[in-house]
C-alpha cells in the first residue's frame, strides 16, 4: 500500500467533500472551506492499493463528482472546484503552501 496526498484547493465553502477509492469511500470531510490566503482548504491522506487505482471525489453539497484513474505511484492529487466544476490534477508531490 502506498499513501496519496489529495490537497483540496480552491472554490470550497462548507462543503461536505467525499474521497472514494476503486469505488469504496476512504474519507469523508464536513464543513470544507478554502482559506483565502493560503488558496487551500485541507490536506487529506488516502491509501492506494499497490497496482493503480481509481480515486474519486465527490462534493455531495454541490452535486459535483469526479474521478481518475491513476497509474504507477502518483504522488499527490490536486482538486479545486473551477466554473462549477469539479477538476483533479495529478500533482508532483511537491505542492507546498504558506
Amino acid at each position: 500500500m502506498q499513501e496519496l496526498l489529495i490537497i483540496l484547493q480552491d472554490g470550497f465553502d462548507a462543503d461536505e467533500v467525499a474521497v472514494t477509492v476503486n469505488g469504496k469511500e476512504a474519507r469523508r470531510d464536513r464543513d470544507v472551506t478554502t482559506r483565502m490566503l493560503l488558496g487551500m482548504a485541507a490536506e487529506v491522506t488516502v491509501e492506494l492499493p499497490a497496482k493503480g487505482a481509481t480515486v474519486g471525489v465527490e462534493v455531495s453539497s454541490r452535486r459535483l463528482s469526479a474521478a481518475r484513474k491513476l497509474v504507477g505511484k502518483p504522488k499527490s492529487l490536486l482538486v479545486s472546484i473551477e466554473d462549477g466544476e469539479l477538476v483533479l490534477r495529478e500533482g508532483t508531490g511537491r505542492e507546498a503552501f504558506l
